[in-house]
């Protein structure tokens, strides 16, 4: 054997040898549960932590990134709480009657400030849930009025600045004064209470819209809105498919009444408390006619809640029918008539609701003059005894409902006697 081939074996020798001692060292290694290392990557010691290749970096990476395929199934089977419904709480609704600030009002106004009719009864509207009174007047400043000279109200858009001051949220529209300056100023009317952000019903730009639902939720109840007038207007002052107006009715028995009615009926199953305005009677004068009492019974009868009706200028009786409220007439907030001892006496009515209806009534007497409304308290005030005037007033108005008001104006009721008597000796 040559030299050079005694030099190749001893060579291929020892590189077998180093060969069997690596796998022993390696499978040493991996006995102690250390993780080998992928080719090219050199293990860090304690002494150097740092990464000293690309690879070992993209390797760190992964092992931070990795998502566990094991998941913990504790949190899967917890069981999610279903959303809770917000409690139904109770919701004041403060409603005052007639309300146009026009003529010698605009002018106390101009002068005073647009606060100034509303500054003694602010507060009682602002403490309020919603706030509503019936705008007996377009609010525009164009147009010719279509009523007899002194009889057509027409309220300057600035003025509306006072609502929105005083707590206003809403306003009734379905009235015979609404369109007194023309169908344009109609028009005016819608756009300036929505540029004031004033809500309204009972008027649109077309028949839908004039006898639609206004919603309101407060503290988990939801309220209906709606209005209709029965005071004789022309038809062109109704609402059409394509024609902006009123919502008109008629007769008892006319179609259109018919139909208001059977919408009531669906209204009531879209909220909790259904609230209709309904215009109409004879004015200046304390007494109730039988329409009003037909009209009035009848929408209870289709659904309503409670009915508050207008028109009169007057304060008229409050009837429990079927055990909710007519209020037939709630008279005057600021309008024309002043100074007297009809159109001059009046109230806000403070009406608390809850899912159920009715749940009580307060009234906070007022008293028009100087071109504002007066709030009225007991023994305080130049016309403090306006306020005993007006208690006595409505208690003579309700006496024959079994209806009464303490002296804070606090609604109850009066069971008569005999009817008690009756009642127990059946039992």
């Amino acid at each position: 054997m040559s030299k050079t081939h005694r030099i190749i074996i001893i060579i291929f020798t020892l590189a077998f040898m180093l060969a069997v001692i690596a796998g022993v060292a390696i499978s040493a290694f991996r006995d102690d549960g250390v993780e080998t290392a992928s080719p090219g990557v050199t293990l860090a010691t304690e002494d150097e932590p740092e990464v000293t290749s690309v690879t070992e970096a993209t390797t760190a990476a992964t092992e931070v990134t990795t998502v566990p395929t094991t998941v913990s199934t504790e949190a899967t089977t917890e069981e999610i709480p279903e959303e809770e419904e917000p409690e139904s709480g109770e919701v004041v609704i403060a409603i005052g009657g007639d309300t146009s600030i026009d003529s010698e009002f605009a002018d106390a106004c101009y002068r005073w400030g647009v606060d100034y009719p509303w500054n003694e009864v602010s507060d009682i509207f602002n403490a309020a849930d919603i706030a509503i009174v019936n705008l007996e007047t377009c609010v525009s400043d164009t147009g010719e009025s279509e009523k007899p000279e002194g009889y057509g109200f027409r309220t300057p858009p600035e003025m509306l600045e006072g609502f929105v001051n005083a707590g206003i949220d809403i306003v009734n529209l379905a009235n015979n004064h609404v369109r007194d300056f023309g169908y344009d100023a109609l028009l005016n009317t819608f756009s300036n209470l929505t540029e004031y952000g004033i809500e309204y019903f009972g008027a649109g730009n077309d028949e839908d819209e004039a006898e639609g639902l206004l919603i309101k939720e407060v503290n988990g109840v939801t309220i209906g809105f709606v209005g209709c007038n029965k005071v004789y207007l022309s038809s062109s002052c109704a609402a059409s498919e394509d024609h902006a107006g009123i919502n008109m009715i008629y007769s008892m028995d006319d179609e259109r009444t018919q139909d208001f009615l059977a919408k009531i009926a669906e209204y009531d199953s879209e909220v909790d408390v259904l609230i209709v305005f309904m215009h109409c009677g004879t004015e200046e004068t304390f007494d109730v006619t039988s329409y009003q009492k037909e009209l009035g019974r009848a929408l209870i009868d289709n659904g309503a809640d409670i009915v508050i009706g207008g028109h009169s200028h007057t304060l008229q009786p409050i009837e429990f029918y079927n055990g909710k409220p007519i209020f037939y007439s709630i008279g005057n907030l600021i309008f024309w008539h002043v100074d007297d001892d009809i159109d001059g006496l009046t109230c806000i009515f403070n009406i608390t609701v809850d899912k159920d209806g009715f749940k009580s009534l307060t009234i906070n007497p007022l008293f028009i003059k100087n071109y504002k409304v007066y709030l009225l308290a007991e023994g305080e005030g130049t016309y403090s005894s306006r306020y005993r005037q007006i208690i006595d007033l409505m208690n003579e108005l309700c006496e024959g409902y079994g209806v009464q008001f303490d002296d804070d104006g606090v609604m109850y009721f009066v069971v008569d006697e005999e009817e008690t008597e009756i009642s127990e000796n059946d039992s």
